[in-house]
């Protein structure tokens, strides 16, 4: 099995005795940083935050399984802390079961530009400049609104960004796409979840900027034709004993 060790600062200590602890285990590890070509290894070992396994996504499609390791702050999508990394590291090494997680593409005139495992959100590229659009779900329009933003996030991501937005907390192994806005200039408004299968169209009123897990990002005008889909290439991750668990309590811990 090969393995990649990846952190965003290779000169890490935590990476570097991770990495040693699989190559005494007699695993061919090797600490790397974060670059299209994890998609050759077996298993991916992140060692970071949140934000590592976020950016080690945008970088692969065909996603091997990602096992974390929190430094961060929170660390919703790891699996095991500092202290007990390497009693973590030897359940795995017997053998372990994955779980995949949907991803949902931004497609800008038929091309697909960015894929997201939390949020593709279409914000304004004026600060504190309000963006208008429309939504429609299946050539039906079921928005008009102005906005700093909207949202469309999966059900992993109802945890982040739709989250700080006042949007319902969904059962991350659910499949559905949440449509939230940011700060809406709109005294009644609900979110939709729909149905990640239907048609997800935005028409821009106001020049914009798509962002995917506020990673990359493409600017893009009233002309572009934008379209929101479930993406095939899901997220896999090693398999979590406890999700549900561990997401309510880091959510409780957030200060």
């Amino acid at each position: 099995m090969r393995v990649a060790v990846v952190s965003k600062d290779v000169s890490s200590k935590v990476a570097r005795e991770v990495e040693n602890f699989l190559v005494k285990a007699g695993i061919d590890a090797r600490l790397t940083e974060i670059n299209s070509k994890l998609e050759d290894y077996d298993l991916i070992i992140s060692v970071g935050g949140d934000g590592t396994i976020l950016s080690i996504l945008q970088k692969i499609k065909c996603c091997p399984p990602i096992f974390g390791i929190n430094t961060g702050r929170i660390g919703l999508l790891t699996h095991a802390e500092v202290i007990n990394f390497k009693e973590e590291l030897n359940k795995i090494l017997r053998g372990f079961e994955v779980e995949e997680f949907m991803r949902v593409e931004c497609l800008i005139d038929g091309e697909s530009k960015l894929i997201a495992l939390n949020e593709i959100a279409i914000l304004s590229s004026i600060p504190a400049k309000l963006i208008e659009l429309r939504v429609f779900l299946d050539d039906i329009e079921i928005e008009y609104m102005r906005c700093d933003g909207m949202l469309f996030s999966t059900p992993m991501g109802s945890t982040a960004y739709a989250l700080a937005t006042g949007g319902p907390i969904i059962d991350p192994y659910l499949n559905s796409i949440l449509i939230i806005p940011v700060a809406p200039f709109k005294l009644a408004w609900k979110p939709w979840v729909v149905n990640p299968e239907r048609k997800i169209n935005v028409e821009l009123h106001r020049d914009a900027i798509v962002v995917a897990d506020g990673q990359n990002s493409v600017r893009v005008g009233v002309s572009n034709k934008i379209e929101i889909i479930k993406s095939k290439y899901p997220a896999v991750f090693v398999k979590h004993p406890s999700r549900i668990q561990k997401i309510a309590e880091k959510l409780c811990d957030i200060r």
